[in-house]
């Protein structure tokens, strides 16, 4: 009797969280969606228009990688039946590791399972007790736990602010190894970071650059390879062994999965000591025919992102997340209720994600997306 009063009693355990939270506005329910044609979605049986997908290029639903998935599952099977060293690292990840790194110009590259798994997987083993990371102040979760994870001490900068970087780096000479920890577009700002800045004043310092480029990469540079291509492509030389790059497959390439890329002995010391990387299943053939078809699409298909681009210049953007700060979280629902009642679904974002007083719609744009899309969303908009 007293094991069931206290099952009953254990239900309402989190019932004053959950009130408070709704009452703050800040309440998140999963919205079942389905995707016909990009950029339609399905919601509650009333077609609308996705203005909220990380599908920047509009290949989740492509053909090619659909039919390379089912390929792959035909000549492998549904899933790798183990984690990597243990028997899971398939010739068909290898082949797509030496794509991937093909890709991004580099000597080596590694397929993990997720952004998040590779950040609070490879953090801590790039940086560890008598180190310090410093960390952009509006970075990412995964890259702010992976920080957490580390036995590193933590410095937290002004978001892009050089010059709070530089006086951190300097009063922190005596550490074994200095990590600047940034993202190349920010999720939820949409803005660049300053990439050539940021790696001269790693060599000015002696210290590292881990760069995710999970909404950089298929966007930025002529080919789509990501930061260091779109900023060589201005007349930067980027050439430095101080820079460590990881990404994910499941945005712009539309697939799923994650890449970190760099020299060999680099990737070697990731397969021996990365725990997210060792202790999980690895990635399933079909995910990895599609990244493979990415790999080879995107930097094929240059008028996608020239289509991409086209948009994000009639929103006077710098990348395809364009932040329209609301304030209020209440407010934020609100409108976001009313845009999907014209048609439109738009995706409020509130704290924690965001810090307090910045609620916002997060628009993303998309290849995908045609011209009447966009004039009609824009004045939604215009209306108010």
């Amino acid at each position: 009797m007293g094991l069931l009063l206290r099952k009953e009693r254990d239900l309402g355990l989190f019932d004053g969280a959950m009130k408070e939270i709704e009452e703050r506005g800040r309440k998140r329910s999963l919205l079942s969606v389905h995707p016909l044609s990009p950029p339609i979605l399905v919601i509650e049986g009333q077609e609308k228009i996705n203005f909220c997908s990380n599908d920047y290029l509009g290949l989740a639903q492509d053909p090619r990688l659909v039919e390379a998935a089912c390929q792959a599952a035909r000549d492998y099977g549904a899933g790798s039946k183990a984690s990597c060293l243990v028997g899971g690292h398939y010739d068909l990840h290898e082949a797509c590791e030496r794509e991937v790194a093909a890709f991004k110009n580099t000597e080596a590259a590694l397929i993990l399972n997720s952004g998040y798994q590779a950040n609070i997987g490879l953090l801590p083993i790039l940086a560890t007790r008598g180190d310090v990371i410093f960390s952009d102040a509006l970075n990412h979760a995964s890259l702010i736990d992976g920080c957490r994870l580390s036995r590193a001490k933590k410095e937290v900068y002004s978001h892009h602010d050089l010059e709070a970087l530089e006086g951190a780096l300097k009063k922190a000479a005596q550490a074994r190894k200095r990590w600047i920890v940034v993202e190349g577009v920010y999720s939820m700002e949409g803005d660049v970071t300053p990439l050539p800045e940021i790696l001269a004043l790693a060599e000015k310092y002696e210290a590292y650059v881990y760069l995710d480029e999970a909404h950089a990469t298929g966007v930025f540079g002529k080919e789509g390879r990501g930061l260091v291509e779109y900023f060589e492509d201005q007349g930067h030389s980027l050439k430095t062994d101080r820079l460590w790059q990881m990404g994910t497959f499941g945005k712009a390439l539309g697939s799923f999965g994650a890449y970190v890329a760099g020299d060999r002995g680099w990737m070697d010391y990731v397969v021996n000591t990365c725990r997210s990387f060792i202790f999980t299943t690895a990635l399933p053939p079909p995910v990895l025919g599609a990244i493979r078809k990415a790999v080879e699409i995107v930097p094929q298909e240059s008028e996608r992102r020239r289509r991409l681009w086209q948009w994000v210049k009639m929103f006077q953007g710098v990348s395809p997340i364009i932040p329209i700060i609301i304030g209020s979280e209440q407010a934020t629902l609100h409108i976001h209720e009313r845009l999907l009642e014209e048609g439109f679904f738009v995706q409020g974002i509130r704290p924690p994600t965001v810090p307090r007083g910045t609620s916002r719609l997060r628009l993303t744009l998309s290849a995908s997306h045609t011209q009447e899309h966009i004039v009609a969303f824009k004045k939604v908009l215009e209306r108010g």
